[in-house]
């Protein structure tokens, strides 16, 4: 793990493990009342939820800023991925810009929906109420398999992985080294996770037909065909 700067890549990642988790939370908790099972809370935290819900009732807008962040630090993970660890702590505007970015791809471009496109539904730009099922089953997958990638990033740096979800049976993956072109395609697996969730916010139902996956897995980075 020695070509890739892998403490900047590690501690974006980690931000984006803390964004998911708490949209994870809070969409469980708008469809169950409940905490889910896998994330540890008390009473104080379903409380905070519950308080929240009614300050600021979930909508198109909140999944747009949850993503919007988890998007910037990926990003930024990714982008920064080669570049010496001093630069990426004393960066330039010009810089903090460009790592900012999505990876430049041709779908990447139409990610998010114009606002003349938004004037479709009813409601301000923003604030339709969005799809609990398919935007919370996708979060959830994207936030356990960056748990995964972030405690076998952590197992190769030295850093403490104990409190990143690791599944039954990734127990002897995270022990192995983590090698170039397997971060990138879980990265890209991440985002497409991510993108399937803001692109079927509005779906009835998590519907896996081959047509559905198709449509709904646009806008996710090539990464395997971008290393150089």
């Amino acid at each position: 793990m020695k070509t890739l700067t892998w403490k900047p890549i590690f501690r974006n990642l980690e931000e984006t493990y803390v964004e998911l988790k708490h949209l994870h939370c809070r969409l469980f908790y708008l469809a169950f009342g409940e905490l889910p099972d896998d994330v540890a809370g008390d009473g104080a935290c379903k409380a905070g939820l519950a308080k929240s819900e009614r300050r600021d009732p979930f909508t198109e807008r909140g999944l747009y800023v949850s993503l919007d962040h988890a998007f910037h630090h990926l990003n930024w993970a990714w982008n920064v991925r080669r570049t010496p660890e001093d630069r990426v702590w004393h960066f330039t505007e010009k810089e903090f810009n460009r790592w900012s970015k999505f990876p430049k791809t041709r779908e990447f471009a139409a990610l998010w929906p114009s606002e003349k496109s938004n004037r479709r539904g009813p409601g301000k730009l923003g604030d339709r109420k969005v799809s609990l099922t398919p935007v919370r089953v996708s979060i959830q997958m994207a936030w356990r398999k960056l748990g995964i990638l972030c405690a076998r990033i952590a197992k190769g740096i030295g850093e403490d992985s104990s409190w990143h979800p690791c599944p039954d049976g990734e127990g002897d993956a995270v022990a192995q080294p983590l090698t170039e072109r397997e971060f990138a395609l879980r990265m890209h697996r991440i985002y497409a996770k991510l993108n399937y969730a803001w692109n079927s916010r509005h779906d009835k139902s998590f519907v896996v037909g081959p047509h559905a996956i198709l449509r709904r897995r646009c806008f996710s980075p090539m990464f395997m065909g971008n290393q150089p």
